[in-house]
């Protein structure tokens, strides 16, 4: 069955994305506790010299801070990278598109009600030096993931309906 770049697929993507950037943000939480307690432990005891170790230490902490929202973006960016080029692969009658249109109508309703249930889980006064950490995924997630699902559907439909029938 040829079922690439339907509407499952996209709903699949719009779905993970969210759950990657909410797991990858209280991921980078918990380290950021993790580290900060261990570089405190570690500057507190006084009877070893410790500073060889803090100084690596304090160096993965900023890495890791800072590596997370990259990666991120590039998981969404592929994600849409592989939906537009499996839609470009796929035939189907134009006679769908219509249908598909108004299916597509779910997805972003998905999508916003995702990006709401992100601005809510990160207005939580806890995740606020979290939240200075994750600006580009704050950005896809909170502000601009309508959007972003929008033109990602506008392209699908273009791809996959604008082709003519033996190409």
């Amino acid at each position: 069955m040829n079922i690439k770049g339907d509407i499952p697929s996209i709903l699949f993507a719009i779905i993970s994305i969210v759950v990657i950037g909410i797991i990858f943000f209280f991921l980078n939480h918990v380290n950021d506790q993790l580290y900060t307690g261990l570089e405190d432990q570690l500057e507190s005891n006084a009877k070893y010299n410790t500073s060889e170790i803090i100084d690596p230490l304090e160096k993965i902490h900023r890495v890791d801070n800072s590596v997370w929202d990259y990666a991120f973006l590039a998981i969404a960016m592929g994600y849409f990278l592989a939906l537009i080029l499996s839609m470009y692969a796929t035939r189907i009658s134009a006679v769908f598109y219509w249908i598909y249109g108004l299916v597509a109508m779910f997805g972003l309703l998905l999508a916003t009600i995702l990006s709401n249930l992100w601005q809510e889980m990160v207005a939580n006064g806890e995740f606020v030096t979290t939240l200075t950490r994750f600006p580009i995924t704050n950005a896809v997630l909170g502000t601009y993931y309508p959007t972003l699902i929008t033109a990602v559907l506008v392209v699908a439909m273009v791809l996959l309906f604008g082709k003519r029938g033996g190409e």
